[in-house]
């Protein structure tokens, strides 16, 4: 910066302000957008929904957990991170997505419970990744990823106590990968209405 005679305040205000500009168009385009709440739109009172896309940033190579939370079929709760660890295989990621989601279920039915609400157990958390399933339901089938163990233990555990059901739910289907990577237009479309985002 200092060989071109540019000052580096003006190369810094020059990439903030087009991210600034980015965030202000975006938000400029999707005004009309609401989420909507319906009353009972499902039967089950918390599901929860985890995806992972595995080792996609090419700076640090760790993937990306999506969540989303939902009571009474509308969405109340997501979050994207990414992973504190990169992730050796697509299950691993998967197994680390579906730890933090399991995590963010628990607060929200605790939550309810707290307030004289019941939750009936188990809650159903929905994961599009059949191994990293299995591995919960079989300990045998996580030979192979000790390095996570505390992360499998900890799913297995609500599993084995009744506490959670995990179950298989087609990649298309998946409400969570939305929140993992940028999607084709009409996938995005499909996936925001499911979610109760509406124009």
């Amino acid at each position: 910066v200092h060989l071109t005679g540019a000052a580096p305040w003006r190369v810094i205000f020059c990439c903030v302000w087009v991210t600034v500009k980015r965030v202000l168009r975006y938000l400029r385009g999707t005004l009309d957008y609401r989420l909507v709440y319906r009353s009972a739109n499902s039967t089950e009172a918390v599901e929860g929904f985890a995806d992972a896309d595995w080792g996609n940033d090419l700076n640090d190579r760790r993937s990306v957990s999506g969540l989303i939370v939902k009571l009474y079929g509308s969405t109340v709760m997501w979050a994207t991170r990414k992973q504190q660890s990169v992730a050796l295989s697509t299950t691993e990621a998967e197994l680390m997505a579906l730890c933090q989601a399991s995590c963010e279920v628990l607060w929200v039915a605790n939550l309810l419970s707290s307030v004289g609400w019941r939750v009936p157990e188990p809650i159903k958390m929905y994961e599009d990744n059949q191994p990293c399933i299995a591995i919960t339901k079989d300990p045998r089938k996580a030979r192979r990823m000790k390095h996570i163990e505390i992360q499998h233990f900890f799913v297995r555990d609500l599993v084995d106590k009744g506490k959670l059901c995990l179950e298989y739910l087609p990649t298309e289907d998946q409400l969570a990968d939305v929140m993992t990577k940028g999607l084709a237009a009409p996938r995005f479309q499909k996936l925001r209405a499911m979610l109760g985002v509406i124009n």
